[in-house]
């Protein structure tokens, strides 16, 4: 029993011995955090849904409208299921970083679920998503905002197509101001398929929508060639601020 007692305590300055050299840290906060856990409590926050009363251009619920702030671009026909934060703030990134594609599925569910309440008096002909650089693409091996749309297009029974491709690659939109990831976007998405779009309704996907710059490149280029009604839709909306 003693023989027990010494190996318990030796086994717990151990622990505390290796998170004093190697810490481990949330990668949503950034918090040090015990070696046995993936995330601190700030992944256990209540998910926040946004409510049916919302902006439609930038996604955020009615009184809470960032339409006029220097960091947004309102889009045409815009809607998110969720605000970035706490749970699904760690779903989309484990979809992303974690290769927990699975997610995708219950995740795209949301956006269905939701598209087909928003946007129930549209007939959507094609559902897209925004592309990823040749670079992350290699990296990553998949681009989890073509998952999602898979699985919307599945509940929706409307065929996904990969239009889009980036013309360069650009800088990392973390920490860039509004106007800053606007310039950084600008003409680096065009259209890569000779599908006919004239006329025809479109559903982009994503996974966050911050300011919207990319989404904007997309629906550009999709006016450009004639598109009729074009939807967006994301699974989060940033709480970017204003």
């Amino acid at each position: 029993m003693k023989n027990l007692d010494i190996r318990d305590k030796f086994s717990g300055f151990y622990d505390k011995l290796i998170r004093c050299i190697y810490p481990k840290y949330c990668p949503l906060c950034n918090k040090i955090i015990p070696l046995n856990e993936d995330y601190c409590a700030c992944t256990r926050m209540d998910s926040i849904r946004i409510s049916d009363n919302h902006c439609h251009h930038c996604g955020h619920n009615i009184g809470f409208c960032v339409c006029s702030g220097q960091n947004s671009i309102p889009l045409p026909n815009f809607t998110g299921v969720y605000l970035y934060s706490g749970k699904i703030r760690a779903d989309i990134l484990n979809l992303k970083f974690n290769n927990e594609k699975r997610l995708a599925i219950k995740l795209g569910t949301e956006m269905a679920e939701r598209c087909a309440n928003v946007f129930c008096d549209i007939d959507f002909d094609i559902i897209t998503f925004v592309p990823m650089t040749k670079k992350s693409l290699e990296k990553r091996t998949y681009n989890q905002s073509q998952l999602l749309a898979r699985q919307v297009g599945k509940l929706l029974f409307v065929p996904v197509e990969d239009l889009f491709e980036k013309t360069r690659d650009t800088r990392t939109q973390f920490g860039l101001t509004g106007d800053e990831r606007v310039q950084n976007l600008k003409d680096s998405v065009k259209l890569k398929t000779d599908i006919p779009l004239k006329g025809k309704n479109i559903l982009i996907c994503d996974d966050v929508k911050t300011t919207g710059a990319t989404l904007d490149q997309c629906i550009r280029a999709l006016k450009d060639c004639g598109a009729d009604k074009i939807c967006c839709i994301t699974v989060a909306v940033s709480q970017f601020s204003v």
